[in-house]
């Protein structure tokens, strides 16, 4: 069979990190193609076999940028023929849909944000008139599943643990957070969270995000004004020894999927802290295997913050639990998913 995966461009984000993990397992047994928009960082690793088609289109006018997006994909379909299309996260599948049409090839759209995150009605609609037009849309959470009812074939598809825990984890005083230093990640809430604790509490404890992004230096700035020690590690491409050594984790987005972080974190036994996102309900049962809070309320995460800080029991019991629930997100499973997504598809 043959696959083509389109997407924006490959940085650093947790799409494109679900993107080489399934393209490549599928390009065992399928001939598969990626199609990048814009620009390859090279974060991360594909298979040997499959083969990419680069268009660089970006910068200039944007009006225009995505006219060329939607000629280029048109092209690239024509050329191709693909038994099925796969592509990545909202514009992008908008920019497919239209390429598409007439052509009729099989299109399957994946949307890794939450459907809210979209803050204009206008671009909603565009959105939503576009995905009633694939053959079946792939989400990460149940809340997203019932919001998308107008689709013609819906799918909860998780995203995979990437990464296989030592047995044994050589835990330290540790908090860490991983992802991209964006206003999205809400990073400046948790750093006044942080702001808000008694240097005791904190005595002894290191605090760090691994991750870069435009606003890494309002951020550095942000801690130092607010007086907070941070170690901003930067891009680390294998965040395995991070997540190995840290006993809590905290995400503080204002709008999350299905967060790669969270899955990880669990699998390596960390106490999760997480904003009550779409994500973050869809993994966190709160305080079973993690503590939710409400969304930009840098005072709950202040206070969830304390308990761990205070409650090496707690700490444990969370980490416990958190562990065993991310047995679900072996990469098998999710592949067989797959598969059988686009198995369903192709065969219509």
């Amino acid at each position: 069979m043959k696959i083509l995966f389109v997407i924006a461009a490959l940085r650093n984000g947790g799409a494109e990190r679900v993107l080489s993990a399934i393209s490549s397992e599928l390009a065992k047994q399928n001939e598969v193609h990626i199609a990048v928009l814009e620009e390859n960082l090279k974060y991360y690793k594909f298979a040997a076999n499959i083969k990419f088609h680069y268009f660089k289109i970006y910068g200039g006018n944007k009006f225009i940028a995505k006219f060329k997006k939607i000629f280029s994909l048109r092209n690239c379909f024509k050329s191709l023929k693909p038994d099925v299309i796969v592509s990545f996260i909202d514009w992008t599948n908008v920019a497919c849909v239209v390429a598409n049409l007439g052509l009729n090839y099989k299109h399957i759209a994946t949307e890794h944000h939450a459907n809210e995150y979209l803050k204009s009605a206008k671009f909603r609609l565009i959105r939503n008139i576009a995905y009633k037009k694939a053959d079946a849309l792939s989400v990460l959470s149940k809340s997203d599943f019932e919001y998308y009812d107008f689709v013609k074939r819906r799918a909860i598809l998780h995203n995979p643990l990437f990464i296989n825990p030592p047995k044994a984890l050589a835990k330290e005083n540790i908090i860490l957070s991983v992802g991209r230093l964006e206003a999205v990640k809400g990073y400046d809430v948790y750093f006044r969270a942080l702001s808000k604790h008694d240097n005791s509490l904190l005595e002894g404890w290191r605090i760090q995000i691994a991750g870069d992004g435009k606003e890494g230096e309002n951020l550095k700035n942000l801690a130092r004004d607010l007086r907070v020690k941070i170690e901003f590690l930067g891009h680390i491409q294998d965040v395995s020894m991070l997540y190995e050594r840290a006993k809590i984790f905290v995400i503080s987005s204002r709008s999350e999927g299905l967060s790669n972080v969270l899955i990880e974190s669990a699998a390596f036994g960390c106490a999760r802290v997480s904003s009550d996102t779409v994500g973050g309900r869809e993994l966190i049962a709160n305080g079973i295997n993690g503590i939710l809070f409400e969304s930009e309320n840098e005072n709950e995460l202040a206070n969830a913050l304390s308990l761990l800080l205070s409650d090496e029991n707690l700490r444990k019991r969370l980490a416990d639990n958190a562990l065993a629930s991310s047995v679900e997100f072996d990469i098998k499973n999710i592949i067989k998913q797959w598969q059988n997504l686009i198995d369903t598809v192709v065969k219509k």
